[in-house]
């Protein structure tokens, strides 16, 4: 053989090695759109879509999280006796009682959990990857891994926003006749640039206002007195209540007890509008001190509540500064962390829940 024969054989043999992703990792390249999606754009920032699975649903209960009882698309982790921990509910339950110096132990039988000796699913990962779903739009058949890709490029019947959404336009539509027709009638299209000049600048000034938001977070990581907590809301399968607080994770810190207060906000308070898609809802929070009468004197803090590692959605940059907590003074401001249609509220609420960190920092 030439030695250009042998060249082009042991490049050959070096492509033939290049490994290719398994079916168990393609989730992990889908989650990531939805972990770093930009949160201005609502058509991407929401909740993986379940689909229909085909078949006997029953089949994959098997690979739930023994925790938040959904079926992941993350890794999936189990302790020796195969109870199966999705990978947001291990930080949770596992890692985070290593990092205070506690033993992680599996949720349901407490079985100790090491760290470096962490067991995956594999076969769970790859079942619940390559099972066959139907888009709930459209009825398209295809590989749950690939449902969420579907779902925001490829699916007929999505949900798109206007063209000149970037000057102004709010429309919002199902993909096709109804998104052309109004394109070709949309207000801003017609527009002249001294018309849009307004809006242009009003536009800036709320980026600008994000922008420095931003900063002021960044500047609160600095702080000598900070604290992390990480938080979980489970999914509410009985239906999570309307324009009501609702109370999802207790916490110390600071040597005080303290509560996680969220609120599902509608518009004009309806408990169920006619056009969901079209119903605009908004997630807020709300810090509550539930134990005033250990607090001495005025505590003051600043803080915000962002998403966690493996949550679906992000959240809206929020900061709440320099709020004094008493015995009369109990609940800190009512802060908003995330805008979308109805249907997407609620499969974030009831079907999917969240994770997401508290940062503290006293003052």
């Amino acid at each position: 053989m030439s030695i250009e024969n042998e060249q082009r054989a042991e490049s050959s043999e070096t492509i033939a090695s290049i490994p290719t992703l398994s079916p168990s990792e393609i989730p992990h390249r889908n989650m990531a759109i939805s972990y770093y999606c930009d949160t201005d754009d609502e058509m991407s920032n929401v909740p993986n879509p379940s689909g229909s699975i085909e078949g006997d649903p029953s089949e994959l209960d098997e690979f739930r999280c023994i925790v938040c009882r959904t079926l992941p698309y993350t890794t999936l982790y189990q302790c020796q006796y195969e109870h199966i921990i999705c990978a947001g509910c291990y930080q949770m339950r596992v890692l985070d009682k290593m990092l205070g110096a506690q033993l992680g132990t599996c949720p349901q039988c407490n079985v100790r959990i090491y760290r470096h000796e962490a067991e995956r699913n594999l076969h769970g990962e790859r079942r619940l990857a390559e099972v066959l779903v139907a888009c709930e739009a459209c009825g398209f058949s295809l590989q749950r891994a690939f449902l969420r890709m579907h779902c925001q490029t490829d699916c007929p019947l999505r949900l798109v926003a206007c063209k000149y959404r970037r000057i102004g336009c709010k429309w919002k539509g199902v993909l096709g006749a109804a998104a052309a027709e109004h394109e070709q009638e949309c207000e801003y299209r017609s527009k002249r640039g001294v018309q849009l000049l307004e809006e242009l600048q009003q536009l800036q000034a709320e980026r600008d206002s994000k922008q420095c938001l931003l900063g002021k977070i960044m500047k609160l990581l600095q702080l000598p007195h900070i604290t992390v907590r990480l938080l979980q809301l489970l999914p509410h399968t009985e239906g999570f209540p309307r324009n009501a607080f609702k109370i999802c994770s207790f916490f110390a810190a600071f040597s005080q007890r303290w509560s996680i207060q969220l609120k599902w906000q509608t518009p004009d308070g309806v408990e169920e509008p006619a056009d969901q898609q079209s119903c605009t809802c908004s997630l807020l929070f709300q810090l509550r001190l539930e134990s005033p009468s250990t607090c001495r004197g005025a505590l003051g803090l600043t803080y915000t509540l962002v998403s966690g590692t493996y949550s679906e959605v992000r959240f809206q940059p929020n900061l709440c500064e320099k709020c004094e907590f008493t015995r009369d003074n109990v609940c800190g401001p009512l802060t908003l962390i995330y805008k979308s249609s109805w249907p997407n509220c609620a499969k974030l609420l009831n079907e999917r829940g969240f994770y997401a960190r508290l940062l503290m920092a006293r003052i």
